[in-house]
């Protein structure tokens, strides 16, 4: 037998395996699991984690076991469970984001939709590296393998070499619904929830998904999953990894990176998602950069530094004199600037951040002696 012969029977016995597990995983993602009473008791109990305090919220929890079983029954006969949007902008960071924010009602079943079904079918098909809104991932993960990639890299090349930092443009509402369709109808088997999955997106109108909508999450965060296979498979990468739309890729030369920054860019555009000319660029490792926020460099005995950007520290200490004068004014509790104050600086925890925690400590207590 020729070694082609031995390589085209190999990869058919893993294609083999790979669709006897899809088949095993599809048999317990189906609507009826997902519209159960059980299913939908432990949807509106996770959906209220964090806003139990909502008058929206109580009214449903009053009444939870009626309102489950109606939801069920909705979702089992067809009928319409979207009850619109409450559509509003904030500010965040000196960025604007418009918010389109469900009723608690329709919160349940996006829940059960997104615990039960999307999460499940779309989940396999991710790279390792892939880190946001996965169980047991996030932020922390997505910093702890940078730190372990970097720690690699100067083991072999010291800190000589690149990294390309790449960012999608307005990323949430440029994305296009008819890319996020054929994804989810490649991925779930079940008609009835693939159904109600594409009736979530076409109700968010021609454009875009809402930063509101729990579903949108998860979509979000696979849509680029072909660029992430890409960039792993494919290209000569030392690593890659994506935490939603900022992504990173090392490499001890430069060109090669700005070629592969072209290739990606390609790759996403065929997705419908546009790069960011501002934010996407290759820097030298020995000069340091900034990834989710966190200024990271090598130190002189090549030890992986990461810190709050500086960007971030003043944005904490701006944040703490604004809550104290919201706290003089009656407009805060004391409590409540205490927990957003512990909730900002808790972010710097496992950073290399022991000064720049202390003065924002001494900050607080001066400002709130």
């Amino acid at each position: 037998m020729k070694s082609e012969e031995r390589r085209a029977g190999r990869r058919k016995r893993r294609e083999a395996a790979r669709e006897a597990k899809k088949a095993q995983r599809n048999k317990e993602i189906t609507f009826n699991n997902m519209c159960s009473l059980n299913t939908l008791y432990k949807a509106q109990r996770q959906a209220a984690r964090g806003v139990g305090w909502k008058a929206s919220t109580q009214r449903y929890q009053i009444n939870w076991l009626l309102n489950i079983n109606k939801t069920a029954n909705d979702l089992g006969a067809g009928r319409e469970v979207c009850k619109g949007f409450h559509e509003f902008d904030i500010s965040d960071r000196g960025h604007a984001r418009h918010i389109s924010s469900v009723h608690f009602s329709e919160r349940v079943p996006q829940k059960a939709l997104s615990q039960n079904i999307l999460i499940p079918s779309l989940k396999p098909s991710l790279i390792e590296r892939n880190s946001a809104n996965i169980k047991g991932r996030g932020v922390s993960f997505a910093l702890r393998m940078l730190k372990r990639d970097l720690v690699r890299h100067y083991q072999r090349y010291g800190n000589e070499g690149y990294i390309l930092l790449a960012d999608y443009r307005d990323y949430f509402a440029s994305i296009e619904h008819e890319a996020v369709k054929a994804m989810l109808c490649k991925y779930i088997a079940d008609a009835r929830a693939l159904d109600l999955a594409l009736h979530f997106i076409d109700v968010q109108g021609v454009r875009g998904l809402g930063l509101g909508c729990e579903p949108n999450q998860i979509e979000a965060v696979s849509l680029p999953n072909p660029v992430d296979h890409f960039a792993c498979e494919m290209l000569e990468l030392e690593t890659y990894a994506r935490y939603m739309d900022d992504s990173y890729a090392i490499h001890i030369d430069k060109e090669y990176l700005r070629a592969c920054d072209y290739v990606l860019r390609d790759k996403a555009a065929q997705l419908g998602i546009e790069v960011s000319d501002r934010k996407t660029h290759v820097c030298k490792l020995s000069k340091g950069f900034e990834f989710l926020k966190k200024r990271i460099f090598y130190s002189k005995t090549g030890a992986v530094i990461m810190r709050p950007s500086r960007r971030a520290i003043t944005t904490t200490r701006r944040k703490t004199v604004k809550h104290s004068h919201m706290v003089d004014a009656g407009i805060m509790t004391e409590e409540q600037a205490y927990q957003s104050f512990q909730s900002m600086i808790g972010s710097w925890a496992g950073l290399n951040a022991y000064g720049a925690t202390g003065r924002a400590i001494d900050l607080y207590n001066r400002l709130h002696l």
